[in-house]
């Protein structure tokens, strides 16, 4: 697999944040979530940006990274008292079996050890629960441009999601912007 790891710190971390909201779609959230809150696990966080959308919809909000600048700069950006830190690497999760109703990954999957993460995302998510995918779209985009991401060979159709995660379905799409988009799969 390709590397795209990049090495962060928390300048960097925190310039990922600006400008995210006029490129990527976070009010999908409201059409997706009901009124019962979820024990959601954002794997890759990053900094934040998404954490901070999901954390109202959580009972208990599972922010995991590997990269201790971004953990960092999360914990500056989502607060509440249902949100957990996890500074650890997404393909050993020190979650229990069966413990997550919401898996959300956003542009990181390509980053991961897909093999190890997805049998760890299959094992800590409960048997009717989902994975909310956003990621880069393969090609230019809907606007014939390439605006940022990872290399062309990283980024994965809804296919190719589809592949890692056996015997999951697509449940729902939805529009993300014009360089990324969002799936929504389960059991």
């Amino acid at each position: 697999m390709e590397a795209h790891h990049h090495l962060w710190d928390e300048s960097a971390a925190y310039r990922l944040l600006n400008g995210r909201e006029k490129s990527e779609n976070t009010e999908f959230f409201k059409g997706i979530f009901g009124r019962k809150k979820q024990v959601i696990v954002d794997l890759g966080c990053g900094p934040g940006f998404y954490a901070e959308k999901l954390q109202p919809f959580a009972s208990r909000l599972y922010c995991i990274d590997s990269s201790r600048a971004m953990i960092s700069v999360a914990r500056k950006t989502v607060h509440g008292k249902n949100v957990k830190f996890l500074e650890e690497d997404s393909s050993s999760i020190s979650m229990p079996d069966s413990s997550a109703e919401v898996v959300f990954m956003a542009n990181s999957f390509h980053d991961m050890d897909r093999e190890k993460t997805a049998r760890e995302v299959i094992r800590i998510l409960k048997p009717e629960g989902c994975i909310i995918i956003v990621d880069w779209r393969k090609g230019p985009g809907k606007r014939g441009k390439r605006h940022g991401g990872p290399p062309e060979s990283l980024r994965m159709s809804e296919d190719e999601y589809l592949a890692w995660f056996p015997g999951f379905k697509v449940k729902r799409r939805f529009e993300h912007g014009h360089d990324h988009f969002g799936l929504i799969i389960s059991r």
